[in-house]
This record gives C-alpha cells, structure tokens and sequence, in this order.
C-alpha cells in the first residue's frame, strides 16, 4: 500500500491526472495495478506532453524524474540505448512501465535453489516485447526483473516507469546474470545502471 501524499497543484495536468488517478488504487492494501498500468499507458500516449520529455532526455542512457515526492509513488521517463539492458534487480515496491515509443524488452526471473546445496540461480520466468500502449506491471515479492534494449531488436524505447514509493529507501537485491553473482543493495544504493558496468567489489 503507498499513499499519494504531496500536493498535486504544482504538477503539469497530465501528470497530476495521472496521479489522481492511482490515488485509490495505490492506495489498497494490494494496489490495483492492472488500472494503474492502463492510465500509465494513456499518458504515455498523450505524445503532445511526453514528447517534451523525451526531447529533454535525448539519446542520453539514463533517467528523468517527473515528479519525485519524497515518498510515495512517483514518475520518470527512462531511456537505454542500443543493446544496452539493466542490471537484474528488484523493487521492493510495486512498478508500471510503459513505452512511450520504441521495443523495450522486460525479463522477469525466479530464485530457484538447488535441492543438494541449496545454492540460487535465476530462471526467466516471464519476457515481454513491451510496444507503446503496452505496460508490464510487478508487485513484490514477485519483483525481480530487468529491462531495456536487446541489439536487433527494434529501436531502443524511451519508457515511462511508475514506482509505488522510493526504491532507495529499501534493501533491495541486484543479480548478475552472466556469473549468478547476488548482492544486496543496502538503502541508497541504486544499484548498476547496466548489465555491462562492473560488479562492485570481488
């Protein structure tokens, strides 16, 4: 459950009727995402307004926040580059993506662990070619994910992702897909923007 707490009054009107929006719904005791991907999806359609956004960020690999509470939920626009994929992560928090334009290609995995040795490796669970007017959505504890763009696979999105509250206030656990190796990011730690960026420490 997150509560939208600040006042809207300041926002841009399509985000602030984003955000009147998911008010009841994020609320719940289990958030209604299925409703709060479908108004992601329409702002991420309304191309007069996030246009402005993608422009703002150009054909930079990174993130825009929106808006930004100190808590609660909040909105970026995000972008990676060609062939460029986040690292394996989790929330700890309910998430919405929704392409604003272009393929992003989402990844979610399970922990299974060995019955002799009890040792983790992931396993993909679900992968979604996520168009614009499509959104994925992930509750915690069945968070666990990675996203961007796959070389070959159409162009490279610009995305609108919507979190229930501040990822960085929580532990939260990062993966490497390549070797297995696990860590956990202790609070305000972001974590690896890229798959590709070195794994922190030995």
């Amino acid at each position: 459950m997150t509560a939208v707490r600040d006042d809207l009054t300041g926002l841009d009107a399509p985000v602030r009727t984003l955000f009147e929006r998911i008010a009841g719904p994020a609320a719940d005791p289990r958030p209604d995402l299925a409703l709060i991907g479908a108004a992601l999806v329409e702002l991420a359609g309304d191309l007069d307004y996030v246009g402005r956004w993608v422009s703002a960020l150009g054909d930079v690999s990174g993130a825009l926040p929106i808006h930004a509470p100190a808590r609660g939920p909040r909105l970026m626009i995000v972008h990676r580059r060609e062939g460029q994929m986040g690292a394996v992560h989790d929330h700890s928090t309910w998430v919405a993506i929704s392409p604003i334009a272009g393929l992003e290609t989402h990844r979610r995995y399970q922990v299974i662990r060995a019955a002799d040795d009890g040792r983790a490796r992931l396993e993909l669970a679900e992968r979604l070619a996520l168009r614009p007017s499509e959104a994925a959505t992930l509750l915690p504890p069945d968070d666990l994910h990675d996203h961007g763009h796959l070389a070959g696979h159409g162009q490279p999105a610009y995305v609108l992702i919507m979190t229930g509250d501040d990822q960085a206030t929580f532990a939260r656990s990062e993966w490497d897909l390549a070797t297995g190796r696990h860590r956990i990011l202790q609070p305000g730690d972001r974590g690896r923007w890229l798959a590709s960026q070195p794994w922190p420490g030995p």
